[in-house]
């Protein structure tokens, strides 16, 4: 399960010791991201109350297009909410 990454207009340096620009963010599908969540957590969270908390703002999402991405990051952020008992 590899997270996407946002491109950059900025091209990616050349060599063995290249690293991905700062700007990109890993990035998972919904349904990964559902699916790390519930694994991380423990928890048994429906994949309609997931898409229910993308569209009413609680967890962050991009769209791109008709697609929706989940930031990592913001995902780290819903997991550690989870796990220290807090409200979504």
């Amino acid at each position: 399960m590899e997270p996407y990454a946002v491109r950059t207009s900025t091209p990616a340096p050349k060599g063995l010791d290249s690293k991905p620009a700062p700007a990109a963010l890993p990035m998972l599908t919904p349904v990964h991201a559902w699916r790390l969540l519930c694994r991380r957590t423990g928890g048994s969270i429906s994949r309609t109350t997931f898409y229910r908390w993308i569209n009413s703002g609680r967890v962050d999402a991009v769209r791109v297009g008709f697609r929706f991405f989940i930031p990592l990051p913001m995902l780290e952020e819903v997991i550690q909410k989870c796990l220290d008992g807090e409200r979504i």
